[in-house]
């Protein structure tokens, strides 16, 4: 906050144009956790990002989580920019210093990020990958359990009209032998 407002007063100074920063919103790494559960939840419904570990877990409701971690992503990363002095040559230089050192730390994390989330893209592939081929498995065995069922159902058909043609000239036998004695 304090480099935010020598930003500020300098940039006055030296161009008459006021220069603003807002550091609040990324000051924590809570806040960045519920906004990412936020954006997870609207495009996935299934996800949740976890901060308490120092680094950040991705949770599907599979109960699989991968662990996403990436070096420097706890708060506190932009609280040297708060001790940043630009108001001497010696001070500008530091900054400068500073500020290329806490870039390369923003290029590295954003790195991890990127390569954490291309796995929680193959993570994601494999679980619908997985899904689908539980579904066709399922399908296969209901069709197998239909033409089984029906196989059976035929058979005792069959078995039921030979019991009743049995019985019928079962029947008829005794009803021929009376007919003799007539």
């Amino acid at each position: 906050r304090a480099m935010a407002v020598q930003l500020e007063a300098y940039a006055t100074a030296e161009t008459g144009a006021a220069a603003t920063t807002d550091l609040a919103n990324i000051s924590t790494q809570a806040n960045i956790t519920t906004a990412l559960n936020t954006a997870a939840t609207a495009l996935f419904g299934n996800m949740t990002f976890d901060n308490a570990s120092g680094g950040i877990s991705v949770t599907a409701t599979t109960g699989r989580t991968t662990e996403l971690a990436v070096n420097g992503a706890q708060t506190g990363g932009l609280a040297e920019l708060g001790l940043i002095d630009v108001s001497t040559k010696g001070g500008a230089a530091a900054a400068l210093s500073a500020i290329e050192g806490m870039t390369q730390s923003s290029i590295n994390a954003a790195a991890s990020f990127g390569s954490s989330g291309k796995r929680v893209d193959i993570q994601m592939t494999f679980l619908k990958d997985l899904t689908d081929s539980l579904t066709a498995g399922i399908g296969s065995l209901v069709d197998a359990d239909m033409e089984e069922t029906s196989a059976r159902l035929q058979a005792l058909q069959v078995q039921q009209q030979l019991g009743v043609q049995a019985l019928s000239i079962a029947n008829q036998q005794p009803q021929t032998l009376l007919s003799l004695f007539r």
